[in-house]
């Protein structure tokens, strides 16, 4: 890897997920929901929507780029997916959920209802740590560093 300096002007990146295609989310939904999906229909539109965000983050002038977090449904889902000790289920009607934004779902119910189709949080589950916490991931991030080759994102080649 090489890194990057300047002392002519700061350099550039962003921090977090970028927005997911529409068709790369509904499969990235249903991967997530359990629902059926084609796991090879699937690893392409990513490694292509990896090579569109990249060109994106290049052509804005960014230094630092990444894959925008493309394939994964959400930070809580990916940690959950490489680690094992945790249990889920859904939050009850009498809960407030227990996520970053949960008392915003109260105070703005019209905006969660806008992007997640929920007033309350129905789709939200509880997670709980029920054993030692553990590494998993290991297939996973091997999968990701061939599927995220931002080298070969960078040349448009996958």
């Amino acid at each position: 890897m090489r890194i990057r300096r300047s002392t002519e002007r700061i350099l550039t990146t962003h921090a977090g997920s970028l927005p997911q295609p529409d068709d790369l989310k509904e499969m990235v939904v249903a991967k997530n929901n359990g629902q059926p999906y084609d796991q090879e229909v699937l690893a392409r539109r990513v490694r292509s929507a990896v090579a569109e965000v990249v060109k994106k983050q290049l052509d804005c002038g960014l230094d630092i780029i990444n894959d925008g977090e493309l394939g994964k449904p959400n930070f809580s889902r990916y940690v959950r997916e490489r680690l094992s000790g945790f249990a889920e289920r859904p939050a009850k009607p009498e809960e407030r959920p227990s996520m970053i934004f949960g008392r915003d779902l109260v105070e703005f119910p019209e905006y969660f209802q806008k992007r997640f189709g929920t007033m309350r949080g129905e789709n939200v589950w509880r997670v709980f740590c029920n054993g030692p916490l553990k590494y998993v991931g290991h297939a996973a991030v091997q999968a990701e560093i061939v599927t995220f080759n931002l080298k070969n994102a960078q040349k448009g080649c996958f």
